[in-house]
């Protein structure tokens, strides 16, 4: 599927961007590719001034900036939330130091939870009668289980490390763990060969696979980690404008091929070739692999795809990926792809021609105003992003509609400020009550709670937390057996 277009790029470096830049771009107000924060296969002349480029830039640089402090602070509070969790809370912990039988957190045991995991601790699949005989179709074997609650608690323990995972597959959902991808973001090609590149130099790229069962399966799911809270880097990715075009399925967001294993930022022929140019774990390599051979063990096996926030951009590339490669035996055996929370991930072109590929296999979930489903911008010239596909939308407390692009779909409006802060201030007192109604398996917690309290300073992060999309479907009045 290569084309002679696939050397066409546009690079947003924020990195090589200072002060002094921005007073000669307001200033003089050349075009960017003159700039060094710019790089570009267009010629000088095209895209011209843009203040969208410039506040997308300062974005990222603060984000960057804070990346070491940011990710110290998670670390702390993580280290903290977990100590309190392992020792019986404060008074537990008090009396284990009395006693020196302070239990130590370990990163990677079982045990050990993210923040995120504390906000919504729920790691059982949702069950419900009334959905059993809808899900026959795809499986039998998973009773009441709804495919939807499945790819959503999926999305949401890719967050934690790989022994919870499999901790989580085996011993609450009964399925089989096959294998989590910690796989690597920093290769490229110089002069033919490759070597490590300016991308993170290291293993930022998560997911993992689980089946119905060992033998004989006849569901694969696969789920991408999304971005974490206190990782600055993963948040400018989330807005970064970078784009390389793939020839006829259009552009994409650099960024994120990055994440799957793109190895040259400047033609996309080169950067992924059919087969993996590294000895580096390279995710969309390394996953293609494993879900071939399990389709060879298990022919009649379908797969869902998955993922929440950068893990949904994720879910959606790896597609695209194999559609490029003409990966059939994995593209005959899809069954659908649910995202939750994702950003933007090409052009128009992009949109239009994964829409037609993937037809219904595809749906995105967007609750109320997550920010991140609103980023990249979709504002051309320069900012060419487009969401494509079918959206379910809640657009109050759990309630759903179906649209074609969530309201206020670049977040900045002055338009949406009143009600994003209303909505966010609902939110928090339905939050503080949520168990009354539907029962106590939606109680929440305190760390939920302050997380939709920081939702009233940034209008649309905690609407972005997984609880909510977890809550949206188990309690909203559909089943998503009812989209595949």
């Amino acid at each position: 599927m290569e084309s002679p277009n696939t050397n066409q790029y546009f690079i947003s470096r924020p990195e090589n961007f200072g002060s002094f830049d921005l007073c000669k771009f307001f200033f003089s107000r050349r075009c960017l590719s003159t700039y060094q924060f710019v790089e570009t296969s267009s010629k000088p002349g095209a895209p011209q001034f843009s203040l969208i480029v410039i506040l997308t830039l300062i974005l990222e640089k603060i984000l960057l900036l804070i990346y070491k402090p940011l990710k110290l602070l998670g670390n702390v509070i993580e280290f903290i939330l977990n100590l309190f969790a392992l020792n019986g809370g404060v008074f537990g912990l008090l009396w284990r130091v009395l006693t020196a039988s302070v239990v130590i957190p370990n990163k990677n045991s079982a045990s050990y939870r993210s923040v995120l995991a504390f906000v919504d601790s729920r790691i059982d699949l949702f069950h419900t009668a009334s959905s059993s005989n809808k899900v026959d179709k795809i499986n039998k074997t998973f009773n009441a289980v709804q495919p939807f609650d499945l790819t959503m608690m999926a999305s949401k323990i890719a967050y934690e490390n790989p022994a919870f995972v499999q901790n989580a597959v085996e011993k609450h959902w009964k399925m089989h763990f096959v294998k989590f991808f910690s796989c690597w973001n920093g290769i490229q090609v110089i002069n033919k060969t490759y070597v490590l590149a300016e991308f993170y130099k290291a293993n930022t790229t998560q997911a993992f696979i689980c089946s119905d069962k060992a033998k004989d399966a006849q569901l694969i799911v696969l789920a991408f980690r999304g971005t974490e809270p206190f990782n600055s880097q993963d948040w400018a990715t989330d807005v970064n404008l970078s784009w390389i075009s793939t020839g006829k399925m259009g552009k994409v967001h650099t960024g994120f091929m990055k994440a799957l294993g793109l190895t040259d930022e400047r033609d996309f022929a080169k950067g992924f070739p059919a087969e993996s140019p590294s000895k580096k774990a390279l995710a969309y390599y390394s996953i293609r692999e494993t879900l071939n051979a399990l389709l060879k063990k298990n022919p009649n096996a379908k797969v869902l795809i998955t993922g929440h926030s950068l893990g949904g951009a994720l879910a959606t590339l790896f597609p695209a990926l194999l559609l490029y490669h003409n990966q059939t035996t994995i593209l005959n055996s899809l069954l659908h792809v649910f995202t939750f929370g994702q950003p933007r991930v090409g052009d128009e072109e992009f949109a239009d021609f994964m829409a037609s590929a993937l037809m219904l296999k595809y749906r995105r979930i967007v609750y109320r105003y997550d920010i991140v489903p609103r980023v990249p911008l979709d504002l051309p010239p320069v900012s060419l992003f487009k969401h494509f596909g079918d959206c379910i939308y809640y657009s109050s407390w759990y309630v759903r509609k179906a649209v074609d692009e969530e309201p206020n779909k670049d977040y900045f409006s002055l338009k949406y400020i009143p009600s994003m802060h209303f909505h966010a201030l609902v939110d928090l007192i339905r939050g503080v009550f949520a168990w009354l109604k539907p029962g106590v398996e939606f109680k929440e917690g305190l760390i939920s709670i302050l997380f939709r309290v920081v939702g009233l300073l940034i209008p649309g992060l905690a609407s972005h937390s997984p609880r909510d999309y977890v809550n949206g479907g188990r309690l909203s009045k559909f089943h998503a057996v009812d989209l595949i």
